[in-house]
């Protein structure tokens, strides 16, 4: 395999519209403990649109391009001869914050690194998974099974409601706390996945997006069982009100990148309530709030605000089997969220969204 070359979406960090299909080396496995991946698909989100934006992104020390990508979806082609728990065929799902040494990291949590100085794949300081093939070790592959081999590329933005959901219940855990309503903001790939993972534990949860009501992400969120709400007819303030929770939310999810919507869903919790924010917002956004009703409804209804990204072992492992489950209650639900499959030399198109998207992915393969 050595001197063999790939097909990969590498960027140019820093610079705008660098994204390009490029022929890069297929390294071999160079240690006993590594393990060969076929790449099947990957998944395409807005990380990974604004690093194609020059507005962040790091490559791997020494390269002078970044291979894009941290959705994946693969299966395992040769393993090294020291690897147990893998075999050529396992399909599999891989981590994509790696530790920095820092006793968080030490301690398997690398996705509450203390430090720093971590690494993602496909967005700092490590190549992803937009290529035909990559290395990687077993303690970052997860295998995931047959059954759920179809939509197993959504297991990362699931683990991300996984860890949030599980970051809700600890803070919570001062208290007895047995939420009964959920508000979700936003219908994208995260919020659809939080409003399915919340009805499947049989929550009823509102679901409020700026999409019409007429819209593919708004069935989708209907058929898992949670309410659609359109904030381009109903205010943002007015959801408690709409969804019969006069005295606001136990549990909401904010998956919007919206920092507007982020500091007005403060407002929605009702007591003991508790907000997960989800999206990265960047840019400038001034927002009018009262400070001063904001901290004493926090303070003197016993809320809480705890922030969510990446994910670690156990909560990827859970978003595997959560995905079996979802398949389970929904028959189907899950292949309607890719909307869009587009090959590698159409990587392009995968960056543009279009008004129907809800999960674009880059196919390299056959499952």
């Amino acid at each position: 395999m050595a001197g063999s070359m790939m097909q990969a979406v590498v960027v140019t960090p820093g610079i705008k519209d660098s994204a390009r299909l490029a022929e890069v080396p297929l390294e071999p496995l160079s240690g006993p403990g590594d393990v060969l991946v076929r790449t099947v698909r990957v998944g395409v989100c807005g990380t990974d649109a604004e690093i194609n934006e020059g507005l962040y992104g790091e490559a791997p020390k020494g390269s002078p391009f970044l291979i894009l990508g941290h959705e994946s979806f693969g299966r395992v082609t040769q393993v090294g001869r020291d690897v147990r728990g893998l075999l050529p065929g396992d399909f599999v799902v891989a981590m994509v914050r790696r530790p920095d040494g820092c006793p968080n990291c030490l301690n398997g949590e690398q996705d509450m690194c203390l430090w720093g100085r971590y690494t993602e794949r496909g967005i700092r300081g490590m190549h992803g998974f937009m290529a035909e093939y990559f290395i990687d070790q077993p303690q970052y592959l997860l295998k995931a099974p047959p059954a759920v081999a179809h939509v197993g590329v959504l297991v990362e933005p699931l683990s991300v409601v996984e860890k949030a959901l599980r970051q809700a219940f600890e803070a919570q855990r001062r208290m007895l706390w047995r939420p009964r309503t959920a508000l979700v903001l936003g219908a994208g790939p995260i919020g659809l996945l939080a409003a399915m993972l919340l009805r499947s534990q049989g929550l009823p949860t509102c679901v409020a997006s700026r999409g019409p009501t007429a819209s593919a992400r708004a069935q989708l969120a209907q058929d898992a069982g949670a309410r659609y709400v359109s904030l381009a007819e109903t205010p943002l303030a007015e959801l408690p009100r709409r969804a019969g929770e006069t005295g606001g939310f136990d549990l909401i999810i904010e998956a919007t990148g919206d920092s507007g919507v982020v500091m007005q869903a403060m407002g929605l919790m009702g007591t003991n309530g508790v907000v997960c924010l989800t999206s990265v917002t960047g840019g400038h956004n001034d927002v009018q709030v009262d400070a001063s009703v904001l901290n004493q409804s926090i303070v003197l209804g016993n809320k809480a605000i705890v922030g969510s990204v990446n994910a670690n072992v156990r909560d990827m492992r859970q978003a595997i089997a959560d995905l079996a489950v979802f398949e389970s209650v929904w028959p189907g639900l899950l292949g309607r969220m890719l909307s869009r499959r587009v090959p590698p030399a159409d990587f392009g198109a995968a960056l543009r969204r279009q008004p129907d998207d809800v999960k674009v992915v880059v196919e390299f393969g056959p499952e």
